[in-house]
């Protein structure tokens, strides 16, 4: 009985010191219930705001097109403005492809249900894989002919998609890479930062460091220029062998990373953005490792961090970022700004603000970290 006696009054002492403690309870509860808040807020919103709202028109140009296939025959499918021609449209594929039109059906001259001759005749469907408005376009299309056809083949629709290998590739790494790309930035600075300032504070070899006659300031910039450079070679490690797997992850090992072409222009603006989204998680960890009395207290603070990262690179999907103040939000512009970036749609008006900003905000986050360094009662208190 005595031994179990001393093991209850152990864990009595580690139950009071961590339930009596505001700092370790926050760092408790604090994941879940904003995983709860996340999770009831997404919901079903992330998968509407990737499909076309309720109200959308699908843009279609369609030549030859027979004398059943109207508006109103596509009603149960959706809204759709038909553009009826009686020759090909030179630039129609073009069309489709710079998203001017959703698709563009072409019957062939003549057109007769159940074919010339008892040959098929082909109707091809032109539409865009990489844009979700011409990809549910081409869908509804698609049923809609095959409801004429049904009990017997009548004709032969053939589907042309007009993505390149890049327009797949870049759709595919926009959705994806900015949320990879500041998880893994973040997971750098959690594995260095806590133990930099919390590990020599719990250590007290932070105590010796600060007592010597150099500002502190200077240990503050020096402290977040060394874990920047850190957290950033791990990130891009991290990236590059996420990013490598990533074809064979989605099973479509077909995607060509080499095909995206990306300029100078997009090489500049991501290393703008990651450089600078380094500099600010850096700073704010580094703010909560200092507040932190040791290691473990510091891990459980930085947790929702974390997640509040990956609600910024999740919010990109269901937010209009196409106005200069959603650039102006630190960590939620990394994530628009990458969003562009991958998808060669970046513009360079959003790009720099979002690194003005995130140098502002790091700036003023190191600032507030010198004040913590010069407080005697969080520095050293226990």
């Amino acid at each position: 009985m005595k031994k179990f006696s001393t093991i209850w009054t152990i864990a009595k002492k580690e139950f009071s010191r961590f339930f009596k403690d505001k700092r370790m309870l926050m760092s408790l509860f604090l994941p879940g219930v904003l995983i709860y808040v996340i999770y009831s807020f997404l919901g079903g919103t992330l998968m509407d705001a990737m499909l076309p709202s309720e109200d959308y028109t699908y843009r279609v140009c369609v030549v030859n097109a027979p004398a059943w296939l109207t508006e109103e025959a596509l009603s149960p499918y959706g809204d759709f403005d038909i553009e009826s021609v009686s020759a090909p449209v030179e630039d129609g594929e073009q069309k489709v492809k710079d998203g001017a039109l959703d698709a563009y059906l072409v019957f062939p001259n003549d057109f007769v249900i159940g074919g010339l001759g008892g040959e098929l005749q082909e109707v091809k469907l032109y539409a865009n894989s990489a844009e979700t408005t011409s990809s549910m376009a081409a869908e509804y299309l698609t049923a809609a002919l095959s409801s004429v056809q049904y009990g017997a083949p009548n004709f032969l629709l053939v589907p042309q998609d007009v993505a390149t290998e890049a327009d797949l590739s870049a759709m595919m790494v926009s959705m994806i890479g900015p949320m990879l790309v500041l998880v893994m930035l973040m997971t750098g600075c959690i594995a260095v930062a806590p133990e930099s300032i919390a590990g020599e504070k719990e250590r007290g070899s932070f105590a010796t460091m600060l007592v010597t006659p150099v500002k502190r300031s200077y240990i503050a910039a020096g402290k977040v220029l060394s874990l920047s450079v850190i957290a950033l070679l791990s990130g891009i490690c991290s990236c590059t062998g996420v990013i490598l797997a990533l074809p064979k992850l989605i099973g479509q090992e077909n995607i060509s990373f080499d095909a995206l072409g990306y300029g100078v222009g997009e090489l500049a603006s991501l290393l703008g953005i990651v450089l600078s989204s380094v500099l600010v998680m850096v700073a704010l960890v580094s703010m909560l490792s200092a507040w932190a009395k040791n290691v473990k207290e510091a891990t459980g603070m930085i947790s929702p961090v974390m997640i509040l990262v990956m609600l910024s690179a999740f919010a990109t999907f269901f937010l209009p970022m196409n106005e200069w103040y959603f650039f102006c939000i630190p960590l939620l512009n990394s994530a628009a700004a990458l969003g562009g970036v991958f998808s060669m749609a970046t513009q360079p008006l959003f790009v720099i603000i979002t690194v003005l900003v995130n140098l502002v905000t790091a700036g003023l986050l190191m600032w507030a970290l010198t004040k913590m360094f010069d407080s005697e009662k969080i520095m050293f208190g226990k």
